[in-house]
């Protein structure tokens, strides 16, 4: 079985933090906008103008390709049987979670394929009970040689002997074994006739059918047709599609050419004069034979990894309860992909519908270079300035030192300073500023919509000994602060400051907070991603070289009830390097490489964020599509015979000729070659540009590419990708790029397709 869904989810925008507006435009790695949590919103405009390369309509159908492996398909339908999905109201499947972890189990509360019944045949008559016991093994992301070319998958992946699950029947009243035999066996809701049974093995026909055939008669059994050629007193030879078995008497049974199994049940002859004889058989498609404590065998031969064993609750003889205990053989996968069945019964199978993730999602991002730059959706909060020589790198930007924790007075406040706000407890709880020190203050709430930040910089500290001015600048707002006066205050939403001490070129400030908790070294993302950064109240943090350990951030993800900064956290490790760059060396998060040098993987939480990690020379960009919201998975166990039917993709021809572009003026565009052959191209760069014109507009040469996003343009109301090169061959370069990197799509970047490398210019 295969098959391949996503289920979409939709949550509300989350509102803006207070105090704050949107200053820069929103972050997001392709294939968002054009795809984002599954759904497309998305045109692939090519060029139909003079000397076009047909290499331009081959790149975009390309594009349309990649896309089309990021939207999601129908939900799985599943025919015939009877699913259920591992999921309460209350408790949602989730990536890192047991097979087990939502139901331990499985019995008639949760499936009518295992309900109560009654074996009652032969002497036998006792209710039973049925149950399934799930495995502790856990959804994650594995890339392995033998699945998908050591593609990295999402799914349940066990090794060798490894447990899957297990099934139990449970009988009411002990069975004597003697009396098992001619009889039909309950399991997973079928019936299997029992040809002989003992103490420490039971010999049954898989999917038998008992039926009564008339001498001179014919009756078609499945496939077969099926007559009497010889009946006599004692035994009985069957015609099965021209084959004839041997004699065989009441019970005895024979394996058909075709490897099932015939046997006759009861021999019921009658003199001729008397009347017409009858016999009344079975046949099933193997002899499955159980011996206790051992893999079950399928026609004589192992089926590895299928255990059998029962007990007899102390009393030799009787039997009380058979558990089947199906083991994964080598190594078995359950991914969107594929389905898996139990061998031999195939009436117990498990299905993995894929992550279900939030219609929307933000991209978090810390951008390498030699200011390291953290990126959200509200603001954007450059951490770290490389240093001169190793060991000297500093919080903040060049000349701008970013502060983030309180300190005590410092000796630069002279027995001249003016001191006012007194307190008892000393000076403490503030910080101390000169100009161009910027300070990151927060006020923390569990709930998104409370939490308030304010990003300043300290532009003026002047004090003649009577008057004071004092002004900061809002780098995230337009509020800015300007004290005149020692006995001023400012409030911004529920963050008041005021000077604690002045002097000529130093000012302590005091922050306090009607609520909640203030916090200033905590960044809050748009949709609620904590930010921890290190707190130092100088604006120095050392950096280690390549050598070291580096500096840690870490990022706090919201829990299942949207609680800011109560879920699961993650690192990143930051050091300098040889070239002169700050970069993310390293995260706590388990990452398989999906291209190359570019890694992936997700937070082992509720909320599953997915981290990508460029790790080329030139790049080392670190990003988190965080969705702010809890991703569950859709697991399920089906019951019975089934049919498994994938989801299709709903993306569909999104190709456009540049002539039509008017026609989806409302969707997020890539526009594929350059404005020398496709209008919608040169409605973005200026006009139709070709040769020298188009490296003077756009800088980009021979040789060389550009992948460049307009958020503002003639051509749609959203975004525009253009996506092309200085010639057909370099545009191709630019398409595996797009396809192959993590690229921001609402930023520029200039590539040498030589080494289809490529550098920020935006």
């Amino acid at each position: 079985m295969r098959f391949n869904f996503r289920k979409i989810s939709a949550i509300a925008a989350s509102a803006l933090m207070t105090g704050m507006t949107l200053g820069v435009a929103a972050a997001a790695n392709y294939p968002a906008p054009f795809v984002s949590g599954g759904v497309a919103n998305v045109a692939v405009v090519y060029g139909t103008g003079t000397g076009v390369s047909s290499l331009d309509l081959v790149q975009a159908g390309n594009i349309q390709t990649s896309l089309g492996e990021y939207v999601s398909g129908g939900s799985v339908t599943v025919e015939g049987g009877e699913s259920f999905v591992l999921e309460k109201s209350s408790d949602k499947f989730n990536l890192n979670e047991a097979l087990n972890g939502v139901y331990a189990d499985l019995d008639d509360a949760e499936m009518d394929f295992l309900a109560d019944g009654t074996y009652d045949d032969g002497d036998i008559d006792t209710d039973y009970t049925q149950t399934i016991t799930l495995s502790t093994k856990t959804l994650s992301l594995f890339a392995d040689n033998d699945y998908n070319n050591d593609e990295p998958t999402l799914g349940f992946k066990w090794t060798n002997a490894q447990n899957i699950l297990d099934y139990d029947i449970e009988f009411d009243n002990t069975i004597p074994f003697t009396d098992l035999e001619d009889t039909d066996l309950p399991l997973m809701g079928n019936e299997y006739y029992v040809l002989d049974a003992t103490a420490s093995t039971i010999e049954l026909l898989d999917s038998a059918e008992k039926v009564i055939l008339t001498e001179g008669d014919s009756v078609t059994v499945g496939d077969k047709t099926v007559s009497i050629e010889f009946i006599d007193s004692t035994d009985v030879k069957f015609n099965v599609d021209g084959e004839i078995t041997d004699k065989l008497s009441d019970h005895e049974y024979e394996e058909l050419a075709d490897g099932s199994y015939i046997v006759a049940n009861e021999v019921m002859y009658s003199e001729k004069e008397a009347g017409v004889s009858k016999v009344e058989f079975s046949i099933g498609a193997g002899k499955m034979t159980f011996t206790d404590g051992e893999e079950i065998e399928l026609n004589d031969e192992d089926v590895d990894e299928l255990y059998v064993d029962w007990t007899t609750n102390g009393t030799a003889g009787f039997l009380d309860a058979i558990n089947i205990a199906w083991n994964s053989d080598d190594e078995t996968y359950l991914t969107e992909d594929d389905a898996i069945a139990m061998p031999v019964f195939e009436a117990i199978s498990v299905v993995f519908g894929g992550l279900e993730f939030p219609e929307t999602s933000e991209t978090v991002s810390l951008e390498s270079g030699e200011t390291m730059t953290l990126m959200m959706d509200n603001y954007e909060l450059p951490l770290f300035h490389l240093g001169a020589t190793a060991n000297t790198s500093t919080l903040g930007e060049e000349d701008y030192a970013l502060k983030t924790a309180t300190a005590s007075l410092g000796a630069n406040y002279t027995a001249g300073a003016v001191q006012i706000n007194t307190s008892s407890g000393g000076w403490t709880g503030g910080i101390n500023f000169v100009e161009d020190n910027r300070f990151l203050v927060t006020s923390l709430r569990t709930d998104l919509s409370d939490v308030e930040t304010m990003y300043y910089e300290v532009t003026s500290v002047d004090w003649d000994g009577t008057d004071v001015l004092v002004e900061l600048e809002d780098l995230i707002g337009d509020n800015d602060i300007t004290f005149d006066d020692l006995d001023d205050t400012s409030t911004e939403g529920d963050i008041t400051i005021s000077i604690g001490q002045v002097n000529i070129s130093n000012v302590y400030l005091k922050f306090a907070a009607a609520s909640g908790t203030i916090a200033y070294n905590v960044a809050v993302s748009e949709t609620g991603l904590k930010a921890i950064l290190p707190a130092d109240a100088d604006g120095e943090a050392i950096l280690l070289d390549g050598d070291g350990p580096g500096v840690t951030l870490t990022f706090a993800e919201a829990d299942v009830d949207e609680d800011i900064g109560e879920g699961m956290q993650f690192t990143a490790t930051v050091k300098d390097t040889s070239n002169d760059k700050l970069h993310v060396s390293a995260t706590n998060v388990s990452l398989e490489e999906d291209s190359d040098d570019v890694f992936f993987g997700y937070v082992l939480s509720d909320l599953a964020s997915k981290i990508t990690h460029d790790q080329t020379a030139d790049e080392y960009d670190f990003n988190i599509e965080y969705y702010g919201a809890e991703v569950s998975a859709q697991v399920m166990v089906v019951g019975g015979a089934s049919t498994v039917t994938p989801g299709e993709s709903t993306l569909g021809n999104v190709l456009v000729k540049d002539t039509e572009v008017s026609s989806v003026a409302t969707k997020n565009l890539i526009v594929v070659g350059g404005s020398c052959i496709n209008s919608a191209a040169a409605a973005l760069v200026g006009g139709t540009k070709c040769g020298a014109a188009w490296t003077t507009a756009t800088g980009i040469g021979s040789g060389q590419f550009l992948i460049k996003g307009y958020a503002d343009s003639t051509i749609t109301s959203e975004l525009a990708l253009l996506v092309a090169g200085y010639d057909a061959e370099d545009t191709v370069k630019a398409n595996n790029y797009l396809t192959n990197k993590a690229v921001d799509t609402s930023k520029a970047y200039k590539g040498t397709t030589t080494t289809e490398t490529a550098v920020v210019i935006d």
